[in-house]
């Protein structure tokens, strides 16, 4: 059904034309986590009497499991939304699975956030999502190729201010080409003077600004209205109230309203405009603000997001690994789907929107989806693992070290007795490796005094901690970085609180003991912070800061929460930070702004406070020379950074978030891994994060006897040939739910397919030709939803580098050449022969089960 216009029947002059649409956002989580069951099944009647009631035409936004949840709990609601979408009345939009601040989440989630919730969405209300529309802010720089590759052809870039306060820039056209790095676009509407939060008062002052006359375009404008629909006295949105508005708008000769949903109007648009004459727009880091309250307690929320997701990736690539050696499978079948997707739901489901912003509300139950989406990807990892250690003796005398990263890894192996390794292990790509047991600790940090303070060194690494009696201790990473210490600075009661200094060592770390004192409390420790200095696994540098108040909280707001200073000790031409699946160059953003209650979060009136050069990172900062030196930091989850003169940062470790009310907490941790390295690539940089995660995950390792048992003692199951594209996920699907609602899916006839993420990171084209165990029965570059792009030819290849003479033996190995776009993220489907589902014949063994009642005693 097209748009339609409301028609007026008595002469009139030429109307001004105008589009309006609404954005009817709602969701499971939280909402009816709080409100309870009524709450979808409202939202749906309310939404739909508003439409009855004006002509409206509009968008329903619900989150992925919202919609599962309401096949389940309120079928007959879900069959009316069903009907209006099927009618055109309303059209469902944004369709994640659980509506998250994609920013913040890894690049997988957010890639597993769009399949999962295109997924739902076909199979519960019979429409192929195509507009990306959220109220909350969902915005990163790929996120145009992500939706792209779903099916996606429009979007809006129009956030509603709530509890925060995201800005994109402001446009004169209703509409522009949103393009991600590379290439991909969608049609998005625009950040504009015409859009309207759900409260009848804006609405009221945009028909006061259209009553005027003097800035009316001529050209017809696209009002976007968000709602947050719920007939409820204890909610503010109610079709009751945003009737009248809409009628007065209608009531207004001098326009002609014309109705339609957001993808309908924009197509209108796109054929009114034509492709050409539409803007461009390549929007970067430094061009939005997230207005959220980053570093709220901890940023544990975030910090338990990236560990869960790190276990889930792991689970399944072991799962999908040990699936090409045949039975005895780990598991009943070949490979766990509904447990690792399960788990995948569980993640994000908890990664939704509310449990990052209204954690003192909700974020309880996001812990307890946290915990159940551990629990069941380290049950998987378990089984697997178990699964390798089958054939073991009473008393092996080796272990298998598994590397579930797709590419080759020197690991320092841990756990075991005796004298330690001389060298690290090469643990190869998807792979692993066997050792004999006898390896036991991580590189230990000598320690020597020097004249202010100590040296503490590895052969990888030297950091002097210097601890002047007239200044804050500081620790100077290879004369390269200083992290100052003691100069973490919180404000209380508008002051800055300053510190002293004590310290103790150990052989393998050393702790850093910082108080914090007000200055109206001299003689009084206010606060403590813990930093302990230690080696990884590979001799590298690590930080861990654990921020606690002793007495009180800080000051609430982010500029008076924890702040950890990290100044390079060389001319700085350029920082890095890292958005999901992306890097960019650090730029200063200027002011932005962040809003918070006075007391409680529904009534209280609100507050703003300005932020000065803000800027995120989902996993790493790198600071870098003119030369290309420079000095990586990773980190475990601390998201938002600041922008200083000289190439100086500070990260903000904790604060206290008013919307919390009493459950806020300043109380934090975090952890830092700091790399000086010469010149790298984007790429390098994102292997080394994920590296990092793998080592803070740790390693998984299985007993392994070399004499009886049924796995190689070294094996790698891939081998990419472009340093410029990373494997970044491999695991199985299911064909026939997968590909159930798809008309086209390439999985089809495989069973259980396996799928291939690769990422190219540096911006330079390429063919990458990527070996794996075969034969490769078929193979297919597809998009994110396994829709075919193109067929793939299979030929001969050496094993990757990493396997033994049995494992070599074990498969015949293929290779395929994918042609890879500058920033393309690459998804492969892939019938690999070996790891086919090989059925028992059980019918043999009937006569186990079939009489054995009948057996006398």
């Amino acid at each position: 059904m097209g748009i339609s216009e409301i028609n007026h029947t008595h002469a009139m002059p030429p109307r001004i034309p105008i589009r309006y649409t609404f954005g009817n956002h709602m969701h499971w989580v939280d909402m009816e986590w709080l409100w309870g069951y009524s709450v979808l099944p409202g939202s749906v009647r309310d939404m739909l009497r508003f439409c009855e009631e004006t002509g409206a035409k509009g968008c329903v936004n619900f989150d992925g499991v919202g919609y599962e949840k309401m096949a389940s709990e309120a079928p007959e609601s879900l069959a009316d939304l069903r009907a209006s979408v099927q009618a055109g009345i309303v059209e469902p939009v944004g369709c994640s699975y659980g509506q998250p601040y994609g920013l913040f989440q890894g690049g997988e989630s957010n890639v597993r956030q769009r399949v999962y919730g295109v997924r739902a969405v076909l199979r519960l209300l019979g429409a192929r999502p195509r507009v990306l529309w959220e109220e909350e802010f969902d915005f990163f720089p790929q996120l145009p190729q992500i939706l792209a590759s779903c099916g996606f052809e429009f979007g809006s870039l129009y956030f509603q201010w709530t509890w925060h306060t995201p800005e994109v820039p402001l446009e004169a056209p209703p509409a522009v080409w949103w393009e991600a790095p590379d290439g991909s676009r969608l049609l998005a509407a625009t950040r504009n003077r015409w859009n309207l939060h759900q409260w009848p008062e804006d609405f009221a002052l945009l028909l006061d600004d259209l009553a005027s006359g003097d800035s009316v375009p001529a050209d017809p404008l696209l009002i976007q209205q968000w709602l947050e629909l719920m007939p409820s006295s204890d909610w503010m949105c109610r079709s009751e109230l945003m009737i009248p508005m809409l009628r007065r708008l209608l009531a207004d000769e001098r326009f002609s309203v014309q109705m339609g949903t957001l993808g309908e109007h924009l197509d209108g648009i796109r054929k009114d405009v034509g492709d050409e004459r539409i803007p461009v727009r390549r929007y970067g880091m430094e061009d939005v603000w997230h207005g959220m309250s980053l570093g709220k307690n901890g940023d544990r929320m975030r910090q338990v997001s990236a560990a869960v997701e790190q276990s889930i990736l792991e689970a399944e690539t072991l799962a999908a690994l040990l699936s090409l050696f045949g039975r005895p499978y780990a598991q009943w079948d070949v490979y766990p789907v509904w447990e690792i997707e399960e788990a995948w739901r569980e993640l994000l489901a908890a990664q939704h929107h509310d449990n990052d912003e209204c954690e003192g509300l909700c974020g309880h139950v996001g812990m307890a989806s946290y915990r159940r989406a551990s629990e069941l990807a380290a049950g998987v990892r378990g089984h697997q693992v178990r699964g390798m250690s089958r054939s073991a003796g009473r008393f092996p005398m080796e272990s298998l070290l598994i590397n579930t990263l797709g590419w080759g890894c020197a690991r320092q192996p841990l756990g075991g007795r005796g004298r330690p390794l001389p060298k690290s292990l090469e643990v190869p790509a998807m792979g692993w490796v066997a050792f004999r047991m006898g390896a036991d600790e991580p590189p230990r940090l000598r320690r020597r005094k020097t004249r202010n303070g100590y040296r503490f060194s590895t052969a990888s690494f030297a950091v002097d901690l210097i601890t002047p009696e007239d200044a804050g201790c500081l620790l100077d990473i290879g004369g390269a970085l200083e992290l100052g210490l003691g100069d973490i600075q919180c404000k209380v009661g508008g002051s800055i609180c300053r510190t002293s200094i004590t310290e103790e060592a150990s052989p393998d770390r050393t702790s850093v003991f910082v108080r914090l004192g007000s200055p109206d409390w001299p003689n009084e420790d206010w606060a403590s912070v813990t930093s302990y200095l230690t080696s990884s696994s590979d001799g590298l540098c690590q930080v861990w800061v654990n921020c606690h108040p002793l007495e009180g909280e800080p000051d609430p707001g982010m500029n008076a929460g924890w702040q950890l200073p990290f100044r390079p000790r060389f001319p700085v031409a350029h920082i890095y930070a890292d958005y999901p699946y992306g890097t960019y160059e650090v730029k200063p953003s200027g002011i932005r702004r962040r809003k918070y209650p006075t007391g409680d979060w529904m009534t209280s009136e609100q507050w703003f406070e300005e932020i000065e050069n803000p800027f995120t990172s989902l996993s790493f900062v790198d600071f870098v020379g003119e030369d290309g030196s420079g000095v990586l930091v990773i980190h475990d989850g601390t998201k938002q950074w600041f922008l200083d003169e000289g190439g100086r940062v500070r990260a903000l470790l904790g604060m206290v978030d008013p919307w919390d009310e009493d459950l806020a907490t300043a109380s934090c941790e975090a952890l830092y891994r700091i790399i000086p390295h010469g010149p790298i690539t984007n790429s390098e940089r994102h292997r080394q994060s994920m590296r990092f995660r793998a080592d803070h995950s740790r390693w998984l390792s299985a007993d392994y006897d070399r004499k009886s048992a049924s796995l190689p003692a070294s094996f790698s199951a891939l081998q990419c040939s472009a340093g410029n594209v990373v494997p970044t996920a491999f695991y199985r699907e299911d064909e026939g739910y997968s590909g159930r609602d798809l008309e086209e899916y390439v999985g089809r006839g495989m069973g259980y397919p396996f799928v291939l993420r690769l990422v190219e990171f540096d911006g330079i084209e390429c063919e990458a030709e990527i070996t794996l165990p075969g034969p490769i029965a078929s193979a297919f570059k597809s998009n994110l939803l396994g829709e075919p792009l193109i067929a793939l030819a299979a030929e001969p290849a050496d094993p990757p580098p990493g396997n033994s003479p049995e494992a070599a033996a074990l498969f015949e190995w293929q290779k395929v050449r994918v042609p890879v776009r500058p920033f393309e993220i690459v998804t492969l489907y892939l019938d690999l022969v070996p790891g086919r589902k090989q059925p028992r014949d059980l019918d043999a063994k009937r006569s186990v089960w079939a009489t054995v009642h009948r057996a006398q005693p």
